[in-house]
């Protein structure tokens, strides 16, 4: 592979060995949109927030991924519920993320619009977009599972994304001249 001078003379190349914090760093500089994974079942909801979440992993069958931490206690309960709902965050849903993420659990929900269907897959409101999901398959990937859902129903809205970036919460930037072009 080669690399340009000018990219080896703004960064020097680190392999992040026994520095998580600079791991961390690094990877919070790639932008992303945030979602929220959700499920009812026997009354409670449950939620996990993820910047981690890819669209198109496949179109036959449809399928997308998000990474999970193998501590979150959380995705025993989404992973084992009969439909989940994969909610991307809008512009202006900052606050809701955390609070979606929040340790206190009882407090997650609170004020929170919501739309539950039958299947216990729970779509949260003025979302950018929206995927009713299935656990399609779990990989190992170190510290993570790589889970696969299947996607059996979808739905997009006119709100922009919300954008995870250089650890806060961005908009999307105006189309440019050129890419308008």
């Amino acid at each position: 592979m080669t690399m340009t001078t000018s990219r080896t003379k703004k960064s020097k190349l680190h392999t992040g060995d026994g520095d998580p914090m600079f791991v961390r760093k690094t990877f919070a500089q790639f932008p992303s949109g945030v979602v929220v994974l959700a499920t009812e079942q026997d009354g409670q909801k449950h939620a996990l927030v993820a910047s981690s979440f890819m669209v198109g992993v496949s179109l036959e069958p449809c399928l997308v991924a998000v990474a999970v931490q193998k501590t979150s206690e959380t995705w025993t309960w989404i992973k084992n519920s009969q439909s989940v709902g994969a909610s991307v965050f809008s512009q202006g849903q900052g606050s809701l993320t955390r609070q979606l993420a929040s340790k206190d659990r009882a407090a997650r929900f609170e004020e929170v619009a919501v739309e539950v269907d039958d299947s216990g897959a729970v779509y949260i409101e003025d979302a950018s977009l929206w995927f009713e999901c299935v656990l399609y398959n779990e990989l190992d990937a170190g510290d993570h599972w790589i889970a696969l859902l299947k996607v059996t129903q979808m739905g997009v809205s006119d709100n922009e994304p919300l954008i995870w970036h250089g650890a806060g919460f961005r908009g999307l930037a105006k189309p440019d001249s050129i890419a308008a072009s």
